[in-house]
């Protein structure tokens, strides 16, 4: 991911909010607070520090430096920054793991459609 790009945020879960069900976002979206359910969105998913997902994650692209337990299906990247910690599995064509970073699970790296339609 080119850490230089604009990325057009159009939805903030701020740190202290807690969010339970499914998630639907046009555009991208940071959580710095928690979410449990889903989270799916046609751009860019952004896990802060602070951030805790129990949840499925579903986006083009998705960097995580907070906490997820739960599985990642980008059409594009994942990025797991060093503070990150994943439990659960992730399917993308691109997958970059900091040093640091903590990932348990499984991964697949595909940019075929009908896998990740699958997933």
């Amino acid at each position: 991911m080119n850490k230089n790009r604009k990325v057009e945020l159009s939805t903030i879960i701020g740190k202290g909010s807690k969010i339970k069900g499914t998630l639907f976002v046009q555009g991208g979206v940071r959580v710095d607070g928690e979410v449990e359910g889903t989270i799916e969105s046609d751009g860019f998913v952004t896990i802060g520090s602070s951030g805790f997902a129990k949840a499925n994650i579903k986006a083009e692209e998705c960097l995580v430096s907070g906490k997820v337990e739960g599985n990642i299906i980008c059409k594009d990247a994942i990025e797991l920054d060093k503070s990150a910690r994943m439990n659960g599995d992730i399917v993308a064509k691109i997958l970059m793991i900091h040093n640091g970073a903590v990932f348990n699970g499984n991964s697949s790296m595909t940019s075929d459609p009908k896998i990740i339609k699958k997933q």
